[in-house]
């Protein structure tokens, strides 16, 4: 009876440890234009979306986001939390695609701003959506694009 309870305080100890590192995390978000400490894996998170642009006062959500490989041939989801409104976003990623060879395809701006590019044989899709009273959300997805029969 001793080692059971002796077993069951150590598995406490660990949740314990467990929760207490999980509230000290950062909140699944990463910035580009993070410093000091976590700066090495800023650096993985922006070299893995390498070829889309991403607002200095843009941030990543880790959690939402999805890659599948990495750099120039990735495909899947960035989740930017941005500091830019709806209006502001939309220019930014109708400028700065074409910049990392993104062709346009077609865009709308409304309630939420759909923008179309594509790329070799890839197409992304950046979606605003409004956030809060400074802020957007953007959701870039990347996947290839279907051969032309």
């Amino acid at each position: 009876m001793k080692i059971i309870k002796n077993h069951f305080l150590n598995f406490g100890s660990v949740v314990l440890l467990a929760l207490i590192a999980g509230c000290s995390a950062s909140g699944g978000s990463i910035s580009p234009d993070s410093s000091a400490a976590g700066s090495d894996e800023t650096t993985v998170v922006a070299n893995s979306f390498a070829d889309i642009p991403i607002a200095p006062e843009d941030a990543i959500d880790v959690e939402k986001s999805l890659l599948i490989n990495s750099g120039e041939y990735w495909l899947g989801r960035a989740v930017l939390r941005s500091g830019q409104d709806m209006n502001t976003a939309f220019e930014y990623y109708q400028t700065n695609m074409p910049q990392y060879g993104w062709v346009s395809i077609t865009s709308v701006q409304s309630k939420i701003s759909v923008l179309t590019f594509e790329k070799a044989s890839r197409v992304a899709t950046v979606q605003i959506n409004g956030g809060s009273m400074r802020g957007s959300y953007v959701s870039i997805t990347v996947s290839p694009r279907e051969a032309i029969r």
